[in-house]
């Protein structure tokens, strides 16, 4: 379970939102209030997803020939994009021609509110600004999002996104999606041979524990999340390069992080029934392809 001080140092409606994903009956739980996100320190800084971004291609271009993602001109979509819109306010500053995504919590009054506005799309732009340039000022800025972002509300797999898309990105989003299976229908069906994608995938348990694994294996599958709710769907690496590898979307899986070496508990035969250590011990993976614009 979560470490009470953690949860003290947590905003009251972050608190509640990390009870009620592990428990199915509270699900419908309060709607997001720029007061909550803005005291949030995860979601205060939009310039996160750039640094996300820098981190994570460096990851990728040690293991294959990779191109900077170029997202001028570009449509792009983002799997699961969060309460403040994820990878769009930089895609748009960044030249995109449009950015989609879905999001079940998704609110566009809040997120064009004078708060939001003032104390993140600001902070934000002016970040931006200083890391990639004066693309545009913050009026042009806001605008551009106005005019080009559509988020829908709803899951993902049932959102009205269409053929062809340029650029995909999730981050540590699919690990939660119940079925994957019809994640990754919804990407082959959207994605063409030249469409460019990275996606983090998370298989920790989410909660801050000493080791990010910790009670993930003392049991079958079904039956953590018989305990704990639908948080996490509990695939492993290997069992997503498998759901891509039989789709037509060719990528490849690039460990990010692995956590082997410091980890203390106890691993139920299931696991070992069905996984390597590889897989078992894999905590990050990055999902690319890909490596450039594919040449028609």
């Amino acid at each position: 379970m979560p470490d009470p001080r953690h949860l003290l140092s947590l905003t009251p409606i972050e608190t509640w939102r990390l009870v009620r994903r592990r428990l199915p009956v509270l699900r419908d739980g309060p709607a997001w209030t720029a007061a909550e996100l803005l005291s949030s320190a995860k979601h205060i800084r939009g310039i996160r997803f750039a640094e996300l971004l820098l981190r994570q291609e460096a990851i990728v271009r040690r293991h294959m020939d990779w191109s900077p993602l170029n997202f001028e001109g570009q449509h792009v979509v983002e799997v699961g994009c969060g309460p403040l819109a994820g990878f769009g306010p930089l895609a748009i500053f960044c030249g995109a021609a449009s950015f989609e995504s879905a999001d079940p919590e998704w609110n566009e009054k809040l997120f064009f509110s004078e708060p939001i506005s003032e104390r993140y799309l600001h902070l934000f732009h002016a970040d931006l600004v200083g890391l990639y340039g004066p693309r545009m000022d913050f009026a042009a800025f806001r605008s551009a999002l106005a005019q080009r972002m559509t988020i829908h509300r709803s899951g993902f797999e049932t959102a009205p996104i269409t053929a062809p898309v340029n650029i995909v990105l999730s981050q540590s989003c699919l690990e939660h999606v119940f079925p994957l299976e019809a994640t990754v229908a919804k990407l082959e069906a959207i994605q063409t041979p030249k469409s460019r994608f990275l996606h983090l995938v998370d298989f920790g348990n989410h909660y801050p524990t000493k080791h990010p694994l910790d009670g993930l294996y003392e049991q079958p599958a079904e039956a953590y999340i018989a305990r704990r709710g639908k948080a996490i769907n509990l695939l492993r690496s290997s069992d997503v390069t498998r759901l891509f590898a039989e789709s037509s979307i060719a990528s490849s899986t690039i460990p990010a992080r692995r956590v082997a070496d410091n980890y203390r508990g106890t691993i139920h035969p299931w696991w070992r029934e069905r996984y390597d250590d590889e897989a078992l011990f894999t905590q990050l993976v990055l999902v690319a392809g890909p490596p450039a614009i594919v040449d028609s």
